[in-house]
């Protein structure tokens, strides 16, 4: 006869029920901590491929580079803002009139001209409505050295005077006073004798920064001031070389006669040193300039 099987204790069936029950449940939640485990691993590796993370903080290379980025992108349109800007051609208006143009397309462009053509054109672009004067501008070139004896000032003897009247006054002690306590100047040209230039250094600071201080260089320091006047009134007349290196002078009237004006304008170039003289024009009181031709003079 077969055996029967031994019927347990219900109560060592429910414990043993309850230990596999544990182990199970214990197992399970080891596979669950390693799938978490697992998850969190892939998700840090994604991470860190791709760059971002909504909850982890981006790491400051990261930051440095987006920065960079953003910068070089910034400067890029900016870049392309200036070179539009730059695209657009400059518009520059001439401050001269449209006469004043007009005027000046009578004078050849790169053309040289003689002194008898110069003085011809230079009354053909006088636009004054008065008589004009006529003008020589000598540019000079510098000094060869800074101990050179050449001056920066002399005298013109021009022929037929300048076309200018000039008011000349003889200093007195009384003039002196006067200049000293109004600082006002009356007049073109000072003329004083040797014994009161003394005197004459009360007033030095206001005669000298507008040129009209006495100068026995210049023949307006003299114990014959009567004479010094006639001969400036026969056409003696002081130039200065300015700041440009640049001679301003007053040769006549544009109603003058070109043979006048001629003699003038040589009687100039006669005395400056022709190794200095880089360019010259004649120029009226309102209008274009003419070039000359200086080849003849060297």
């Amino acid at each position: 006869m077969p055996k029967k099987k031994e019927s347990k204790n219900p109560i060592e069936e429910e414990k043993i029920s309850a230990e596999q029950a544990e182990v199970m449940s214990s197992e399970s939640e080891e596979a669950s901590q390693d799938v978490q485990i697992l998850d969190e691993n892939a998700e840090q590796a994604l991470v860190a491929e791709e760059g971002t993370d909504a909850n982890q903080a981006v790491p400051a290379e990261v930051a440095a580079i987006s920065e960079q980025t953003e910068s070089a992108e910034a400067l890029d349109k900016k870049s392309t803002k200036k070179t539009k800007k730059e695209d657009k051609p400059a518009t520059k208006k001439s401050r001269r009139s449209a006469k004043f143009l007009k005027t000046k397309e009578k004078v050849e462009a790169g053309k040289l001209y003689k002194m008898d053509e110069a003085i011809e054109l230079v009354k053909e672009l006088s636009m004054s409505k008065y008589d004009g004067a006529v003008e020589a501008h000598v540019h000079m070139n510098k000094k060869k050295a800074k101990g050179s004896t050449e001056s920066s000032k002399g005298t013109f003897h021009l022929p037929n005077g300048s076309g200018k009247e000039r008011n000349i006054v003889i200093l007195t002690e009384e003039k002196i006073e006067e200049i000293a306590k109004t600082k006002k100047i009356d007049f073109d040209i000072a003329i004083a004798t040797p014994a009161l230039m003394p005197k004459v250094a009360k007033i030095a600071k206001i005669l000298g920064p507008k040129g009209k201080m006495p100068d026995p260089k210049s023949g307006t320091v003299t114990d014959k001031p009567e004479e010094a006047i006639k001969e400036i009134n026969s056409g003696k007349v002081e130039y200065r070389i300015d700041a440009g290196d640049n001679i301003h002078q007053m040769i006549g009237r544009v109603s003058w006669d070109n043979a006048k004006l001629l003699e003038n304008l040589n009687a100039i170039f006669a005395s400056l040193p022709k190794a200095r003289i880089a360019g010259a024009y004649l120029v009226p009181s309102v209008g274009p300039s003419v070039p000359l031709d200086l080849t003849l003079l060297k």
